[in-house]
C-alpha cells in the first residue's frame, strides 16, 4: 500500500512540475512575442530603461518613444504605490506622438524592490513632490527639452499638481485624469453612492459590511480598501474588465520578473499605509487657482472615486493661460487604460500642439 502511495505521489510531482515547466516556457514565448510588438524601430526612436538617481534614491524610469522630437509626456502613476510599467502595451500607440515616461515612485514597482521596504526614505507628499521635480529636470536635460507635458492619475494628480505649482516653467501643460480634489469630500459621496447602489439591488452582505465600516472619515486604510471592494463590483462594465486583461499583461511583459511581480502582491499597500493621513488631508483647492501653464481634465463620467462634478468645479474655478475639462463619456476611474485610445484623441487634439512647440 505504502509503495502505490509513493508512486502516485511521486507521478503528481512529476506531473505539477511539467505542468509548471510547460507554463513556464509558454510565459517565455508570450514575452517574445509581446516584445516584438513593442520593438521601436525607428530611426529616431528611444527606449531606454534604468534607474535615475533622485534625491539619493535610485528610482525605476523608461523612457519610449518613436521619435526623440516628439514632446515628453511625463506619467504619475496612482495608488499610491502602483507601477504602470508592464502595462507599457497599453500606451503603445501614444509612442508615435509622445516620448511616454514612466516612473517608479518611491514604494512601488522597481523603486521599491531595488531598495526595500526600509530603504524608501520619506514617504511624504513633499518628498514625492520633490522627487517628480528632480525627474523632470533629468528629462528636461537628458531629452534636451525646455518643458514638458505632466499627467497625472488618481493620486499622480495629487503629485501632479504639487508639482505643477512647484515649478511652472517645466512644464508646457498639466493634464489630470480621476482628478483628486477633495479626498474627504470625495469619500463622502462615494459611501453614499455605493451605499445607494447596493441597497437598491438588495445586497444585504455588502449593506451589512459598509454599515460595519461607517460612513467617513474612515479609521483605516482597511475601511477604504471594504468600501472599494464593494464598488469596485457595481463599477462600469469597461472596468471590470479590465482587470483580467491587466492580469494578462503584467504576465506577458518582456520586462516583467517573477520577483517584480511578488513583491506588487506582497507589497501593494505598503506606499497606500505610509500616505494614507496626507492623502486624506489633501485638498487641491488649498494650493491655490493660479496655473502657469494650461490645464486639462479628461475624467469618466462613471469614476466611482474621483467624483467628475468636483474636478469640473476645481477646473472651472482656475486662472489658468488654458483650460478644458473633458468628460469621457463610458469612462470609470482608469480611463486612461481601460480606453487608453480615447485619451490619447484627446491628448493629441488639444494637448500635443501646445507641447510640440517645447
Amino acid at each position: 500500500m505504502l509503495r502505490w502511495t509513493f508512486r502516485i505521489l511521486s507521478g503528481l510531482i512529476v506531473l505539477a512540475a511539467f505542468v509548471l515547466v510547460g507554463a513556464l516556457g509558454y510565459r517565455a514565448w508570450r514575452q517574445q512575442e509581446t516584445a516584438r510588438a513593442l520593438a521601436i524601430a525607428t530611426p529616431n526612436g528611444i527606449d531606454e530603461k534604468s534607474f535615475v538617481r533622485l534625491n539619493g534614491l535610485d528610482q525605476w524610469v523608461t523612457i519610449r518613444g518613436e521619435d526623440r522630437r516628439n514632446p515628453v509626456l511625463l506619467v504619475i502613476s496612482g495608488g499610491p504605490g502602483n507601477t504602470l510599467v508592464p502595462l507599457e502595451a497599453l500606451f503603445r500607440p501614444w509612442e508615435k506622438h509622445f516620448t511616454v515616461v514612466q516612473w517608479d515612485q518611491r514604494g512601488a514597482g522597481r523603486t521599491l524592490e531595488s531598495n526595500g521596504t526600509t530603504g524608501q526614505g520619506a514617504m511624504t507628499l513633499d518628498q514625492f513632490t520633490s522627487d517628480g521635480v528632480k525627474l523632470a529636470e533629468f528629462l528636461r536635460f537628458h531629452l534636451h527639452k525646455n518643458r514638458i507635458v505632466l499627467l497625472g492619475a488618481s493620486f499622480g494628480t495629487v503629485v501632479g499638481v504639487r508639482m505643477a505649482k512647484a515649478r511652472p516653467e517645466y512644464f508646457s501643460a498639466y493634464v489630470g485624469t480621476a482628478q483628486v480634489v477633495s479626498s474627504a469630500e470625495q469619500e463622502v459621496i462615494d459611501y453614499a453612492a455605493v451605499l445607494k447602489k447596493v441597497r437598491a439591488a438588495n445586497d444585504a452582505d455588502s449593506v451589512r459590511a459598509l454599515t460595519r465600516v461607517g460612513p467617513p472619515p474612515y479609521r483605516s486604510l482597511d475601511d477604504i480598501l471594504v468600501e472599494r471592494g464593494i464598488a469596485s463590483r457595481y463599477d462600469t462594465e469597461a472596468e471590470r474588465d479590465f482587470y483580467p486583461r491587466a492580469v494578462q499583461l503584467v504576465l506577458f511583459s518582456p520586462d516583467t520578473t517573477l520577483l517584480d511581480i511578488y513583491y506588487m502582491l506582497r507589497y501593494g499597500s505598503f506606499a497606500a499605509r505610509a500616505l494614507i493621513g496626507e492623502v486624506e488631508r489633501y485638498d487641491a483647492r488649498k494650493l491655490g487657482p493660479d496655473f502657469g501653464m494650461p490645464v486639462f481634465v479628461f475624467n469618466g463620467d462613471h469614476d466611482v472615486i474621483t467624483p467628475f462634478a468636483l474636478s469640473r468645479a476645481w477646473v472651472g474655478g482656475l486662472h489658468a493661460p488654458q483650460k478644458a475639462f473633458v468628460m469621457l463619456k463610458g469612462g470609470g476611474h482608469n480611463a486612461m487604460l481601460t480606453m487608453p485610445d480615447v485619451f490619447l484623441r484627446e491628448l493629441v487634439a488639444r494637448v500635443r500642439p501646445l507641447a510640440i512647440k517645447d
